[in-house]
C-alpha cells in the first residue's frame, strides 16, 4: 500500500524531528546520567509539528462529499413507479 504525502507536510515532520532530537540532545547535556528527556523532546516535536501545520498547511479543501448509499460511487437517479398508465 503507498500513503502520499504532500511535499509540503513531509517538510513539516523532518522539522518537528529536527526539533524534538536536538531538545533530546540538550536535556542530555543537563543530566548527570547523559539520558536525555524523551518524553520533552516528543512534546516539544509534536508542539512544534502542530503549530506549523496551522500556520502553512490550513488550505487543504475538504474531501467531495460520498454517495448516499456509501459505497462512494453515486447511484443512478431514480424515477418513481408509475401505476395504471
Amino acid at each position: 500500500m503507498t500513503v502520499n504525502i504532500d511535499p509540503l507536510g513531509g517538510v513539516l515532520l523532518v522539522g518537528a524531528c529536527v526539533v524534538g532530537y536536538f531538545v533530546h540532545k540538550h536535556t542530555a547535556r543537563q543530566e548527570a546520567a547523559g539520558k536525555g528527556d524523551i518524553v520533552g523532546a516528543i512534546v516539544a516535536a509534536t508542539s512544534v509539528l502542530t503549530a506549523l501545520v496551522l500556520i502553512f498547511g490550513g488550505d487543504h479543501t475538504p474531501p467531495p462529499a460520498s454517495a448516499p448509499n456509501g459505497s462512494g460511487i453515486p447511484s443512478a437517479p431514480t424515477s418513481p413507479p408509475t401505476a395504471g398508465r
